[in-house]
């Protein structure tokens, strides 16, 4: 959490002891979506699809060089965690970065079959549950049919060297048909019987030594639980005897279990009431809670009326003014997108670059040999990092890649001002005179972003679709802004910077709340003392054509009493009342009123 100037801005990365770099660099799964135009962004977008596999347990064991756990015992005699256990420091480590992020594996001693696909299995056939536990034996026979027989066999080692012989009946149940393909995708991708089986880190299982007894909880009884029958089997198998069903079918229904767990499922044998991912005590909620990337959490405050005409209002029920700092971490992909951009078009196979000095004349001074190669990922990553948290170094030029390297040169600012009343082809206003700043750059870029964009902004407690409002985007930056016309472009809200704004102190020139149309806050149950909300970014063309669809439709207007949600109550009273109050200095002034 940021705080300046009574102002708070939570961003979505602010969690890690190194928050940013996780923000704008890891969680570029792909780096090559940063480099999109926009019509290729969203046509990749539509083309992507969430596909679900079974784990490649021996793959990821290998490229992650995960440890075995051979040791059910947590404590050494002398209280320290045993080396080869469930809560080992040598193969867990010590901080609580490694105890969270290093995962572990139980060698079963047999194969065994993935729970997932076990649980899949047995609704298709319950004769499964006969073969793992020894108690019937079949015979396949050559239209693929499982069938009970004296003289057949059983148990998983007869199961899995036979499995491809069996062939599933297909039926008018698209659910079946759906196990079915879930079965043999895993089985022909050799996923669906494992050997091994991965331990979750101990962070999200530690121990609880604070009573008089050490409660382990029930994950880790059940670690415990697949520890010893697996070592078990092993031992039946060093000394040549034969493998015993029971154990098998004990580490099978171990493995359901522990997969249930997660679940968080109607399983009788999970007493754990922080059981499974969600939930209230689950895992997520309890442990691995995380604000949501390409978010903001931001402060409200109200929207400025002091205009002229409503025209000139940057926030109406249609759009939300967002901070240009927010904006850069909501947007993200698009900003490097589109600062990236800017500096193509500006330098891309130039050999020099032409600007008015200090003296007012026109000179060219020779650039570098690869002036983007000077604007790389890494550069642009670093001054958007700046731009969020420096609050009091905002106003940076942007600096030249030259080959005179005795003297530092800046890009200028091509900007115009401009005048409504007059026509700007007939009578421009004069170009500022004064370097490009960083500002300048990002500004831009995020005009760009968010065109056709829309923003969910939610204020919590949730207690009803009206805490949550869609509106589009119009970035706020300084508290002083002003008509500019640049490259053939009118910004109407363009930051007011000036020659001696540059490296000079900016924390008090900017706006890093959210404004919203008052006419929000009723349904928000919000006010201007403090509230703050999520703000989420919408990146898809479908989206947004949605959102902005409800913004306009009667759902977004009228609750369910049939009343009209959107209103202006206690800020039309203060108003009125402003307007009217007299002030104690003023009271002799007054005359008896004249009928």
């Amino acid at each position: 959490m940021i705080d300046n100037c009574n102002i708070l801005i939570e961003y979505g990365y602010l969690q890690d002891s190194d928050p940013l770099d996780r923000f704008f660099e890891s969680i570029d799964q792909d780096p090559d979506w940063t480099r999109l135009d926009e019509a290729t962004y969203q046509d990749r977008a539509n083309n992507a699809v969430l596909q679900l596999e079974v784990l490649d347990v021996p793959l990821y064991i290998k490229q992650n060089e995960l440890k075995e756990i051979t040791n059910p015992t947590f404590f050494s005699p002398s209280g320290a965690p045993t080396s080869d256990g469930l809560l080992s420091n040598e193969i867990f480590g010590m901080t609580q970065k490694e105890r969270s992020g290093i995962y572990a594996y139980i060698d079963l001693a047999e194969y065994f079959i993935d729970p997932s696909c076990w649980k899949t299995l047995t609704k298709l056939d319950s004769k499964f549950k006969g073969i793992i536990n020894g108690i019937n034996k079949y015979i396949i026979t050559p239209d693929g049919e499982l069938v009970e027989d004296e003289t057949g066999n059983t148990g998983i080692k007869w199961l899995k060297q036979n499995f491809g012989k069996i062939k599933f009946k297909k039926t008018d149940s698209r659910t079946r048909d759906m196990r079915i393909k879930y079965i043999m995708h895993n089985y022909n991708k050799g996923r669906m019987f494992i050997n091994k089986y991965i331990v979750i880190p101990p962070y999200y299982r530690d121990v609880n030594t604070t009573g008089k007894h050490t409660g382990v909880g029930q994950i880790n009884t059940f670690y415990v639980n697949l520890l010893t029958a697996a070592r078990a089997l092993k031992e039946n198998n060093d000394y040549g005897l034969s493998m015993a069903d029971t154990t098998c079918y004990r580490i099978q229904n171990t493995l359901k279990a522990i997969y249930d767990w997660f679940c968080g499922n109607s399983n009788s044998d999970i007493k754990d009431k922080g059981s499974g991912l969600g939930g209230k005590f689950g895992l997520i909620r309890a442990n691995m809670g995380y604000t949501s990337d390409y978010s903001s959490r931001l402060v409200l405050s109200a929207p400025n009326l002091n205009t002229n005409s409503v025209d000139d209002l940057m926030v109406t029920i249609d759009k939300s003014a967002i901070p240009l700092a927010a904006v850069a971490a909501d947007f993200y992909p698009f900003m490097m997108f589109h600062i990236r951009k800017f500096f193509e078009n500006e330098l891309q196979n130039a050999t020099s670059y032409e600007f008015v000095n200090d003296n007012g004349e026109q000179v060219s001074i020779a650039l570098a040999d690869d002036p983007m190669a000077y604007f790389n990922d890494d550069m642009i990553k670093d001054h958007l990092k700046k731009f969020v948290y420096s609050h009091d170094t905002r106003f940076i030029p942007v600096e030249l890649p030259t080959k005179n390297t005795d003297h530092t040169y800046y890009m200028t600012f091509k900007g115009k001002r401009w005048d409504s009343v007059k026509d700007a082809e007939l009578s421009p206003e004069p170009t500022l005179q004064r370097p490009l700043t960083w500002v300048d750059v990002i500004y831009v870029a995020a005009i760009r972003a968010t065109d056709g964009k829309q923003i969910s902004f939610t204020r919590y407690p949730y207690d009803s679709y009206f805490n949550t409002i869609y509106t589009g985007i119009e970035v706020a930056t300084t508290k002083e802004t002003e008509p500019i016309m640049l490259n053939g472009e009118l910004y109407k809200f363009y930051p007011k910077i000036r020659l001696e704004d540059i490296n000079a102190p900016s924390a008090q020139k900017f706006i890093d709340t959210m404004q919203i149309s008052n006419l929000y806050l009723n349904g928000m149950g919000a006010d201007y003392d403090g509230d703050m909300g999520q703000v989420k970014g919408s990146f898809f063309n479908e989206t947004n054509q949605e959102l902005a669809n409800f913004t306009n439709s009667k759902a977004n207007f009228i609750n369910m009493a049939c009343t009209n949600i959107r209103v202006s109550e206690k800020e039309a009273v203060q108003s009125l009342y402003n307007m009217t109050l007299v002030l104690r200095d003023d009271v002799s002034k007054l005359t008896d009123p004249k009928f």
